[in-house]
């Protein structure tokens, strides 16, 4: 999996997802084919929050975290793809085939593939793996709902 280019850094990412600091789960988007697939990676860092609890003196990045950023990298390339949906909501609405294949650690930067495999309306289907090197870190496909944005009345 080539991940050497740059089209989007974490400010332009932020601009399409609402995700922010620290569980905004990716940092750089490396390729965008519109409306089929991305790549994107996050460099995981010693400072991250979630080594601080899981697990002390034995950091591992947890395997929930691999499906989130799995599903922030579908985000971003269902919004990029179609810049009307951009400021809607998107909703993970299902989760199926989730296999963890190896732990990542400090100092890993891990890559995310994200396949667009169908789309009705506003549901999407998607795939999605990580990596570490070019090995299979994690895998699953989802399902994500396009919803408009509630407005907070706080």
């Amino acid at each position: 999996m080539q991940a050497d280019k740059i089209i989007m850094d974490v400010e332009k990412i932020k601009t399409l997802i609402p995700q922010r600091f620290p569980l905004l789960l990716i940092d750089t988007v490396h390729e965008i084919i519109e409306n089929e697939k991305i790549l994107a990676s996050k460099l995981l860092s010693a400072d991250e929050p979630v080594f601080a609890g899981h697990f002390p003196g034995n950091p591992i990045y947890p395997g929930v975290y691999y499906i989130e950023s799995i599903a922030q990298a579908g985000a971003v390339l269902l919004f990029s793809s179609n810049p009307s949906t951009i400021g809607m909501t998107g909703l993970l609405a299902g989760v199926e085939q989730v296999r963890f294949r190896r732990p990542c650690k400090p100092g890993d930067r891990v890559k995310f593939e994200v396949i667009l495999e169908k789309k009705r309306g506003m549901f999407f289907w998607l795939k999605g793996k990580a990596f570490v090197g070019d090995e299979i870190a994690a895998e699953v496909k989802f399902s994500v709902a396009l919803l408009p944005a509630e407005k907070s009345t706080k």
